[in-house]
């Protein structure tokens, strides 16, 4: 009997160690996602106020009144939907010339052997850790010297370069992971290696294609620094200076309108990730269907 009731004293001891260690996740991971959520919460609640409201003390989370008033001012005051559709055209072009150019460098560093493989790996994983504004000046040269400031044709050029290490970099190590065996068959039948890269190699390479997008949209429409350096019209405006430069009905920044607009340009990266949500998961820890 001794050594039950001391062995249960043991069990409940583990059982009780667990419950602590269990308890500290869970506020560690409330507290967090407090830290998080509160700035979005009061974004949303800051883009509903209006009056009152806006200049209450102490100020309130919910407000009393609430109303899209300030989406709608902010809207007919500003050229947000310009704004829009400038960002929306130059995110989906880097997108593409990004995996345009990406792709094939991956997985030739990631499939062949050449000299200098392993010195071109190395450089890209130091440009990793150079900070983007140091290339600011060199690519503003070049790119004046070609004509391509103030075009949204040299802004999606500059961001591929500016993301390409990145992209190549994760490419490369899903691309190492697959299987040859396929690839080296293929061969052997004599299908030419186009062929082999376009029907076997991408196919099995779409999840981590998918994720590499997914990043690549969202850097480039939360980008600001390199789109002020490059763009200097205002009709050529991405939402991301769009938000620096507005002035709302009054002529000066009104709070609640420029929380609206916040809020509305949030919205694209949220539908972006709750579509992508479970496949986007399963492509970083399965990597089969996307």
């Amino acid at each position: 009997m001794a050594i039950d009731t001391n062995d249960g004293g043991q069990s409940n001891g583990w059982m009780s160690g667990l419950d602590l260690d269990l308890i500290a996740r869970y506020a560690i991971l409330l507290v967090t996602t407090a830290l998080v959520a509160f700035p979005l919460l009061w974004m949303v609640s800051t883009a509903l106020k209006t009056g009152s409201d806006l200049t209450a003390f102490p100020p309130t989370l919910i407000p009393e009144n609430p109303s899209f008033e300030p989406t709608i001012d902010a809207l007919t005051t500003g050229p947000w939907v310009q704004w829009f559709l400038n960002t929306f055209l130059v995110v989906i072009g880097a997108v593409i010339l990004e995996l345009i150019v990406a792709v094939p460098a991956a997985y030739a560093l990631a499939r062949r052997e050449f000299l200098g493989d392993r010195l071109v790996y190395a450089s890209i994983v130091a440009f990793l850790m150079i900070p983007p504004q140091i290339l600011v000046l060199p690519v503003f040269i070049q790119f004046a010297q070609l004509q391509l400031l103030e075009t949204f044709i040299g802004l999606i050029i500059a961001y591929t370069l500016l993301f390409s290490a990145f992209v190549t970099f994760l490419l490369s190590g899903f691309f190492q992971t697959l299987p040859s065996d396929v690839e080296d068959a293929a061969r052997i039948a004599g299908v030419p290696e186009w062929k082999i890269f376009v029907r076997i190699v991408l196919p099995l390479a779409k999840p981590a294609i998918g994720i590499a997008a997914i990043f690549v949209f969202i850097f480039a429409w939360n980008e600001f620094f390199w789109a002020l350096v490059f763009l200097n019209e205002q009709e050529m405006y991405t939402i991301s200076i769009g938000l620096t430069v507005f002035e709302g009905t009054q002529g000066q920044i009104a709070m609640n309108q420029l929380m609206a607009m916040s809020v509305l340009t949030t919205i694209p990266v949220l539908i972006l990730f709750a579509l992508t949500q479970e496949r986007f998961i399963q492509g970083i820890t399965t990597g089969y269907e996307f």
